[in-house]
């Protein structure tokens, strides 16, 4: 291996904390540091952030990222600088003082990574800046935005089209998670991209279980999908703004935390429904399409959609909300055909005929995905243009349930005989209630109770002939014509079922009962452990004031609690951790799994073995790396003198430092953080305990930073007694 290589490989590990690149980051990431263009398709959560945030830290230069909504650029700020990158973001939200300090800091290279909104960028000043101050490159996310073919074309985006005439010598690098190949040959085309390198990932998430069950009493079904997944977060998406508010409203009655997010809230009540779903305290958002993109939460564990998607891409897209951080999770699509009708409409208003033609396209395949029982990942897949080489993905209803076929030609006769005596006039609920032998007030006011077909299908409940009208509406025997309240036809072909002349079967999912939906999603972790590290990470994270998945992943937990690390060295080999976090966060961790061995000692045979690192370091040679900054500070040496010599982050050094320094030592302190800083620090500490760096740092009001409150506490740690002593270092 290269020494190239081994310093990625080493940056990987200690700064992201993964033993080994997922398909396709390596190639990506070797091509921007040559310099080359790059366009990648990558699957919601394959790991498309690290492919620009790694080649950041490695060339010299600040990496711009252009995003497209300005609510997911702190998220993705708090995540970089929880690994120790330095990262920033300008847009609209932040005040005139905050914007020309985050603008001072990029001028003087201080920055490794600058989130911006596209709109930035047509500023001129703007971009005569980005050609003074040196960039490494250009990471444009969400790049589909930028092509009308896309499903999200946003104007906004064609900005970027300049990009290449404004600024020549940069690369450029584009991702997006969903790109027919007619989509990304535009996308390549407008951003100008020089012979890039392409990379097209699988669409395929192997970890995500799709499901679909016909609507029918769609309140009732989403509640039960939720109380399945209690206490995990989820989203479910509706059509119109109404069906938001009412499933929003209802779900709160029956005491699940839920609120809703469409574009007709004001915008300070999306932003706070929002962020209270990020740092779960809710439990599920329900949405329309309007919510999604501006989301970064790893932990979501369930996406349900009550109504159709208007096409596979916004699917896939909306789908890819759940489990991104590769962890179990579960999609289920309430489907019902008259959903076809109501989103036709607004395909039928569309002022050109081509928009009108593809739009209509779209959705026939959408509706295919929810009508035919063949393999869903093979439909997902085979839309994007991927083949699904295995018979049986294993991860959906059609697959893990089996089908089978159903004879349903007398069932047939009897809905068509329904509509044939009366008129061909009424919709799917009236037919279904004269077979069904209701007796509403408008069956009997029209006299429907009177005729052969009612009742004749009482032995089937609604749901059934609900299928069976959406299997011959597939099948072409029916046609559903008008709107909005579309009525119920027979076609030819359907004549010839009526009257004998064919016969009529279709193929239904086995066993389609909805209490089976988590049973392709096992727990092979301690759930009891799990809860407690999960109100570990909150509390951090309402110290560190980000969302919860910023601190660690689900799978970062539940990896914690199927191996149970008690050391730092094991803490490191679990998937997330680097030095910086491990640094930062990992004590209280350690602490709670330490605790739950020694009250369950049983799971210390049980726990699986721990993963190896690619240079394992055990508890000798963490003791030593700890001593060697230790030596360095005692020699009079700065934190970031320290981390210049040992080629390591600030914060880790400063990891290392706090616990030499709680185990006493001979470093002049006052020589390594300043006299007035560790008075400061001493005093906020006495006043508000060590358990915490954030209440004391935010006290200070940026007089300190948190590597220096975090050197101080282990000096404090460190003494046998309270040091109130003079400006002179205090005897260890």
């Amino acid at each position: 291996m290269s020494s190239e290589n081994i310093h990625i490989t080493k940056k990987l590990r200690n700064v992201f904390g993964f033993e080994t690149f997922r398909q396709n980051q390596k190639e990506i990431v070797e091509a921007i540091l040559a310099g080359q263009d790059v366009f990648a398709v990558m699957p919601t959560g394959g790991g498309k952030s690290l492919c620009y945030q790694l080649p950041a830290l490695l060339l010299d230069g600040t990496c711009v990222v252009v995003s497209p909504l300005i609510s997911l650029m702190k998220d993705q700020v708090d995540s970089a600088r929880s690994l120790g990158i330095a990262a920033d973001y300008i847009n609209s939200s932040l005040a005139a003082h905050t914007r020309n300090d985050v603008l001072n800091r990029f001028k003087k290279g201080k920055l490794d990574l600058l989130y911006l909104a596209p709109e930035r960028l047509a500023v001129k000043d703007f971009i005569s800046l980005l050609e003074e101050v040196p960039l490494s490159f250009i990471a444009i996310d969400e790049a589909h935005c930028i092509s009308e073919w896309g499903h999200d074309f946003r104007p906004d985006y064609l900005i970027l089209s300049s990009l290449k005439k404004q600024l020549p010598s940069v690369p450029l690098a584009a991702f997006t998670a969903t790109a027919t190949q007619t989509v990304q040959n535009d996308i390549i085309k407008r951003l100008q991209l020089k012979n890039p390198l392409l990379v097209r990932a699988s669409f395929n998430r192997p970890n995500l279980f799709y499901r679909v069950l016909p609507r029918n009493r769609v309140m009732k079904q989403i509640e039960n999908c939720i109380m399945q997944h209690e206490g995990e977060a989820g989203i479910v998406y509706r059509l119109s703004r109404a069906d938001v508010e009412k499933t929003a409203l209802y779900l709160q009655e029956r005491g699940i935390k839920a609120l809703p997010y469409h574009a007709g809230l004001p915008s300070q009540r999306r932003f706070q429904n929002q962020e209270a779903f990020n740092r779960d305290t809710v439990q599920v958002i329900v949405a329309t399409v309007a919510f999604g993109m501006g989301i970064d939460k790893s932990n979501i564990r369930f996406v349900i959609h009550g109504d159709l998607p208007k096409n596979m891409e916004g699917y896939y897209q909306e789908t890819g909300r759940a489990g991104r951080d590769g962890e179990p999770a579960h999609c289920l699509l309430l489907y019902n055909r008259g959903d076809m009708m109501r989103l036709g409409n607004f395909i039928d208003q569309m002022e050109k005929q081509e928009e009108q033609t593809v739009a209509w396209k779209k959705l026939t395949q959408m509706g295919d995905f929810g009508e035919i029982a063949t393999c869903r990942r093979k439909q997902l897949l085979s839309y994007f243009g991927e083949i699904y080489p295995e018979d049986n993905c294993g991860a959906c209803d059609v697959c893990a349930q089996g089908v089978e076929k159903v004879e349903a030609t007398t069932e047939a006769q009897m809905l068509m005989s329904a509509m044939y005596r009366t008129g061909q006039r009424f919709g799917a609920s009236h037919i279904i209630d004269i077979v069904a032998g209701a007796r509403t007030k408008r069956i009997t006011e029209l006299g429907h109770d009177k005729i052969k077909t009612h009742g004749v299908g009482s032995h089937h409940n609604k749901p059934y002939w609900r299928r069976l009208i959406d299997a011959l509406l597939a099948a072409d025997c029916l046609k559903a014509t008008g709107s909005p309240y579309p009525i119920l036809q027979l076609t030819p072909k359907g004549d010839d079922v009526l009257f004998g002349r064919s016969s009529f079967s279709f193929l239904q999912i086995i066993h389609t009962k909805e209490e089976q939906t988590k049973q392709q999603l096992p727990t092979d972790y301690n759930t009891e452990l799990f809860a407690i590290l999960k109100k570990v990470r909150l509390t951090l994270a309402q110290q560190e004031d980000v969302p919860p998945f910023v601190i660690f992943s689900d799978k970062s937990l539940h990896e914690m609690c199927r191996f149970f690390p008690t050391q730092p060295n094991a803490m490191l080999a679990i998937h997330g951790v680097g030095q910086a976090k491990l640094a930062r966060y990992g004590e209280p961790f350690l602490i709670e799994i330490t605790t739950f061995l020694e009250n369950n000692p049983e799971y210390r045979q049980t726990g699986a073995p721990l993963p190896t690192t690619s240079q394992p370091e055990t508890d000798t040679t963490a003791g030593q790396t700890v001593h060697e900054s230790g030596k360095l500070a005692e020699q009079g040496l700065s934190l970031a003198e320290i981390a210049e010599k040992r080629d390591l982050k600030e914060t880790t050094i400063a990891g290392h430092l706090e616990k030499f320094l709680a185990q006493g030592s001979n470093v002049n302190i006052d020589v390594l953080i300043g006299v007035e800083k560790r008075k400061l620090l001493e005093e906020k500490f006495s006043e508000l305990g060590t358990d915490f760096l954030k209440p004391v740092v935010d006290a200070l009001k940026g007089k300190v930073s948190y590597n220096e409150a975090r050197v101080i506490r282990g000096y404090i740690l460190g003494s046998k007694e309270a040091r109130p002593c003079s400006d002179s270092p205090c005897p260890s």
